[in-house]
């Protein structure tokens, strides 16, 4: 009878660590918030411009304008960034979905890059 029960709590301790471990890992997964810089300038080859003008949402902020050469900064929680563009000329109306790496506090979107499909459009950014 003590060789079951000793069994019994050993599988419900184990049962319990590791749903401890798997909640701490979601929790910082989830939980972590990264700088995110959206940035409208040219490509410094020349190969793609600037948006002259637009409207760029980041997850679930307000709406922000951005005119030929903005950046702005917005804080954001979890590894899924949601950036949707509107130009005001209508020409682009595109969300765009990327993964924020775990070990990056902060990151550069480069929304010219993004709209015109080019790789790099995300990149680590140092503040100082």
């Amino acid at each position: 009878m003590t060789d079951n029960k000793s069994r019994f709590t050993i599988i419900v301790r184990s049962v319990l660590a590791v749903t401890y471990i798997l909640l701490a890992v979601s929790m910082f997964v989830t939980g972590r918030s990264h700088t995110v810089l959206i940035d409208n300038h040219s490509v410094e080859d020349g190969s793609v411009k600037a948006i002259k003008g637009m409207t760029v949402t980041v997850n679930h902020n307000p709406p922000s304008e951005f005119m030929k050469g903005d950046r702005d900064k917005f804080t954001v929680k979890g590894q899924k960034l949601s950036i949707k563009v509107q130009s005001f000329d209508g020409s682009i109306d595109s969300v765009y979905t990327l993964k924020i790496p775990l070990r990056e506090d902060n990151v550069l979107v480069s929304v010219p890059k993004l709209t015109a499909g080019l790789d790099g459009a995300m990149e680590k950014f140092q503040m100082d």
